[in-house]
């Protein structure tokens, strides 16, 4: 893949807003990206694994799916071109939360914890600043499922209360 279409691919991507105005930057980020291809219907993350990859999405659509108590697969999302996932893992390597299929034939940008890290020790501004956008995203996610928790905690009080 050209460095054009990687740097394209960062350029279009909200994770990396707060450094695409630094050429340099982009360039620096550019070269520990390597670029992974999945066929549609190729599993690219399974819930569980262990996680140590960011993925952006520069061509097709994927999918994640979660597991219902009873092992069935339940789509909580889909996600397009520009779009990322695998986020958590640059901060930490713990187990995948969800299972990402592709839908259509994907291409993508992959960027993998180590590297991160390095990349950070190199350029402690600009990682900074994509460190503190994976943090307001995570909190993002937390306060939705604190709404998430009270909204299904108030159906189960309503729930009991209707049956005494």
């Amino acid at each position: 893949m050209n460095a054009a279409r990687v740097r394209s691919g960062l350029v279009g991507c909200a994770l990396f807003a707060d450094v695409v105005d630094d050429g340099a930057v982009v360039d620096h980020l550019a070269e520990i990206c390597e670029v992974q291809s999945a066929l549609a219907g190729e599993v690219v993350i399974r819930e569980g694994s262990e996680g140590d990859r960011l993925f952006v999405i520069l061509k097709g659509r994927v999918r994640t799916e979660k597991l219902t108590p009873a092992q069935d697969p339940y789509t909580v999302t889909v996600l397009d071109a520009g779009s990322f996932f695998g986020e958590l893992s640059l901060l930490d390597r713990d187990i995948r939360s969800a299972t990402i299929v592709a839908e259509t034939a994907c291409e993508f940008l992959v960027i993998d914890r180590e590297r991160f890290l390095a990349f950070g020790d190199r350029h402690p501004g600009p990682a900074l600043r994509l460190t503190r956008r994976v943090a307001e995203r995570l909190c993002t996610r937390l306060r939705r499922a604190n709404e998430d928790v009270v909204t299904l905690f108030g159906a189960l009080v309503q729930e009991i209360e209707q049956r005494i």
